[in-house]
Order: structure tokens, then sequence, then C-alpha cells
């Protein structure tokens, strides 16, 4: 006689203890304003939290995009290397596009751009200790803070940044959202591995607004984040004067009944497919507020970094109500 299968509780998954840094409130010296890629915010303050940090590996296909705002999922790519930018847009981008749909059904994605990283946070750190606030840190490392890329609000202004307003004012109209992929570049992750809080764990009270100033094109890879397109402006930081992009991005504050998460040792075959924002509101997840941290085992000084690449996307449902 066959047997159910038995299921891994939640607290009896292993777990992996660090630190996760949270925002900083403004009445201790937080900010409301941020220059992503300056050597202004890689040394902007947080607030650490001693973080327990489950790994999903034994129940991983108990995560899904809707329930819980991030999904594990394997991914393949043709591109491996991530070295010459317009191959990677040229061949990457519609592979991408073409996953995010067969995932979500999705009837159109819209590629914005991608990142990657190949820095420790020691070298991107020594690296700022030498430039003032506003000089771009060429080393990009692991963002090592919880945030998600856009407020709800940041979502609609990088929207109209990036496509004609016409296009973006019918897009609108239906289900719409932003996706991205992360996945590693070359070898298994042996540090600074991603996490994500579940969003089922998370008071949307915590979520704290941050105006994000980007450089200008061609200013290290974050002036290559948004086309900073100049036609109507959405809200009033969507526009950075006339050279680079501006719009809200969320931070969080630490909240005791956050749930974290992470996959141990994930490969180049696989990828974390999260959101960012769903205009939905009929209780599904609508973002996936995430951070990298370090393993206890980790070496901060030594070792080779964590290479990634993560890859933004418009995602649109023509055949569903934008609510």
């Amino acid at each position: 006689m066959a047997t159910a299968a038995v299921q891994t509780p939640t607290s009896a998954l292993p777990v992996e203890p660090t630190t996760l840094f949270y925002y900083l409130e403004v009445k201790d010296g937080g900010i409301v304003q941020t220059y992503p890629g300056t050597a202004f915010e890689k040394r902007r303050k947080h607030v650490p939290h001693e973080v327990n940090i489950k790994d999903l590996r034994p129940i991983q296909s108990e995560f899904t995009l809707e329930k819980n705002g991030f999904e594990l999922v394997k991914f393949p790519s043709k591109e491996k290397e991530f070295l010459d930018d317009d191959k990677v847009e040229k061949d990457w981008y519609p592979e991408v596009s073409d996953f995010i749909k067969q995932k979500t059904g999705a009837s159109h994605v819209h590629v914005v751009s991608h990142m990657c990283r190949r820095h420790t946070f020691a070298q991107a750190q020594n690296d700022a200790s030498e430039k003032p606030d506003s000089e771009p840190v060429t080393k990009n490392n692991p963002a090592r803070f919880v945030h998600v890329d856009q407020s709800y609000r940041g979502a609609e202004q990088i929207l109209y940044l990036n496509l004609p307003e016409e296009e973006a004012d019918r897009r609108t109209k239906t289900r719409w959202g932003i996706m991205n992929i992360w996945m590693p570049i070359n070898n298994t992750v042996k540090r600074d591995p991603l996490a994500f809080c579940d969003y089922k764990s998370l008071d949307e009270r915590d979520l704290r607004t941050v105006v994000a100033n980007l450089p200008p094109p061609g200013a290290g890879q974050y002036g290559n984040v948004s086309k900073n397109l100049s036609h109507k402006q959405r809200g009033e930081y969507s526009s950075n004067g006339d050279s680079a992009a501006r719009y809200e991005v969320a931070n969080l504050a630490h909240n005791p009944n956050q749930q974290w998460y992470y996959a141990s040792d994930m490969t180049p075959e696989e990828a974390w497919l999260f959101k960012i924002f769903d205009s939905k509101k009929d209780g599904r997840a609508r973002c996936a507020v995430h951070s990298s941290f370090p393993l206890k085992s980790q070496d901060e000084n030594s070792g080779p970094p964590r290479e990634s690449v993560e890859v933004r996307c418009f995602v649109f449902w023509d055949d569903d109500t934008v609510e």
C-alpha cells in the first residue's frame, strides 16, 4: 500500500544564522534619498539584525511566485559568460522573455536591463574608501541590505521612464508587473547567496520608500538601469534632471515576524524568479524583499567573489484586469 510523502515543516529546515541590514529610520540618522552605484551608497548606514535564514532546498517546490513572491527555477541558459553586453541583449534577452512568458502566462515581456556582479563586498568597500561620495564605484558587489528595486509607486515611475508614453498608458490598463531573474555565473554559489522575505510574513507597513538617483548613462552599471525617457513625468520623483533616472525604491524596517529563505549551493543551471511589483491586489504576493548575506563559513577578505547576473523585466497580461 502506497504511503503519502511526509512534508518537512518549515520549522525543521536547515538554518543559516547571519546578519541582515535593515533601513535606518530618519529620526535615527537615516536617509530618504540615495545614489546607487556611488561611494555614498557603499558607505550608507543600516541597522544590523541577527536573523536565521532557512534553507528551502528540502521543500523548494512549495515556494511559488504567486504565493511567496519568489520561486527557484531551472533555467539552463545558453549564455554562460555575460561578458559581451551586445550579445547578451541580442541572444539572452529573448530567452529570458520566452522563459518568463512560459512560467507566468504573460502575453508580453519587455526586458529593461541586466547587471553583473563580480566583486566581493570587501573589494567594493575598499574601492569606495578612496573616493568622494558622488563618484561611481566600478567594483559591483552583492547588495547587502534588504530592499525591493522599486516601491509600488516607483514601479510606475520606472515604467514611464522606459517605455513610450502611449504604450505605458495602454499597458497600465491591464495587469502588469516587474519581475527579475537572478542566477549564478560560472560556479556554484559558496558565498553571499540571495535571500528572500516570504511575502506571507511581510507587513507592508514596514516598507520604507527611498528616492534612488541613478548616475548618468555610462557611469558604471547603475547608469544603464533605466533609459530615462523624457516624456510625461509620473510622480514627483520620476526625473533626475536631464541626464539620469530618478524613482522610488523600497527598503524594509525590521519585524521579528519576517521569515527569510535561501537555497544552498545554487548552480548556474538554476535561477531565482521573483517579483518587484504586481498590480494585482487579490491577495497574491505583490513583491519580494531580498538581500544577499554572508555565510558563516565565508572569509570576507579572501577567496573568489560570487559572480551573478540579474535581469529586470516588465511583464504584461493583456487579458487580465489590472487589479
